[in-house]
Formats: C-alpha cells, structure tokens, sequence
C-alpha cells in the first residue's frame, strides 16, 4: 500500500493507512442487532493513529482530548511534524510551500528529469531519504512526468486520499474567484490526479473510484467543468478512500 505519509519512521513500504477495519457497513453487536459503523470512521481513527505514533505524547489520554476538540474547531492539531529532530540541511520537511515552489519551477514541460528533481529538491534543503521513497512509490526513472510526482508529494502531505486531494486543489487551483476555504481544478484534472494516487494506494476499489468519478463530473457540469475542495471533503455523497 502506498506509504509517503509516514515521514521518517515513516518511510516504510508497510503502508499508510495503519488502523484496521477500512470497509463502512453493518456488524452485529453481541446483542444481535446490527450496528451502523459510520464511513468516515475507520479514516479518523486511521489518521489519528498515525498521528498519535508520529507526536509520541507523554499522556496519550489528554493528547487525545487536545486533538479530537482541535479537529472539531477546525483547528490546527497538536501533531508534531518532525518528532526529535534537529532541523539541519537536507532535513528539511516537505510543506505545502514548498511543494508549490517546486511545481511552479516545474510544472511547465510536464516532463522532468530526475536529476532536474533531485538538484531543486536539495536546493530547498529537504530530505534524502524522502525523495528517495518518493521515486521508489512512483516507479520513476531517469525522466518522470511531474504531475504525478506532485501526486506523491501531496499524498506525504495529506496522509489520506481526500487530504492529498485538498492539498492538490489549494496548490493547483486555477480559478482566482475561488477563495479558501475553497479551492479549484478542472475536472480532467481532479480526475487524473486522484485515478492516479487510488492506482498507487492499492485499495480503492475500482468500483469506488467509478462512483466518484461519475458523481464529480456531474458536479462540474453544473460549475464550468471545475471540481471544488467542498464538493468532497465534507460531503457524504462521495468518498474518496
């Protein structure tokens, strides 16, 4: 399963998603009645289980409390981006800024080489060993299309196939009447973009995808062609992982 979120432990090829139980239904309770396991559930606990592993807080409990009432707010969460780490050169974390630095230098061929990567991401300082899980989840050789490394990148990010999603549509968006908390792309786009990180993440049913897939374009007929963040990411006509 794809792995770019995990940072530096982090990087392992085990996977990203570490909570079980992905698949939304009905289970029967020791009472015999059924019991509606909500869909957003197992990507909640999935998230804060990889968060509570890359913070390591003292007391799990109140941790837990800060985070779940930050999550509730909207707030940013008490996660700690780089535990016990001393920030030196090339060490640096990939952020949103930067990654939108590296797609504006070099988005415009669409195809890159991976020394033209490799000598702009140790520019900004960044990690090694990051890029280097990077190339190995995308497969890529000496040349390498850009917007898929972008994909990846965005993935690391985001944590979760919605999230990345978000992350893409506020870097890539294309319409400036488009405000936060919203963001924009065509829908040829979205559509590349997430066909892409469900094909790497390797447990997204193709059936899934094909339902959001249909239900996005509809979206975007209505609106120029142009899937919104708030068409996903808060809806529950749509998951996306």
């Amino acid at each position: 399963m794809l792995d770019i979120t995990g940072r530096r432990q982090d990087l392992t090829s085990s996977g990203v998603f570490v909570a079980a139980g992905s698949h939304s239904g009905f289970r029967m309770s020791h009472t015999g009645k059924p019991v509606v396991i909500p869909p957003e559930l197992p990507g909640i606990l999935k998230q804060f289980t990889k968060d509570a592993i890359r913070t390591q807080p003292e007391d799990l409990l109140e941790w837990a409390t800060l985070y779940f009432s930050a999550l509730v707010q909207g707030k940013t969460l008490p996660v700690n981006r780089t535990p016990d780490k001393v920030v030196t050169p090339n060490t640096m974390d990939l952020t949103p800024e930067v990654l939108t630095t590296m797609h504006e230098k070099l988005h415009k061929n669409g195809t890159v080489s991976k020394k033209e990567v490799s000598k702009l991401w140790r520019s900004l300082g960044l990690a090694d060993d990051l890029l280097r899980h990077i190339m190995t989840v995308g497969c890529f050789g000496d040349q390498l299309d850009w917007i898929k490394f972008f994909a990846l990148g965005c993935s690391y990010l985001g944590g979760t196939i919605k999230n990345a999603m978000t992350h893409a549509l506020y870097i890539l968006n294309s319409d400036s009447s488009c405000k936060p908390p919203d963001a924009c792309v065509t829908f040829e786009t979205f559509r590349f973009l997430y066909s892409y990180l469900a094909a790497v993440d390797r447990e997204v049913s193709q059936a899934q995808i094909d339902r959001t897939i249909t239900y996005l374009e509809a979206q975007a007929k209505a609106r120029d062609g142009m899937v919104k963040v708030s068409d996903f990411v808060n809806s529950r006509k749509v998951r996306l992982g």
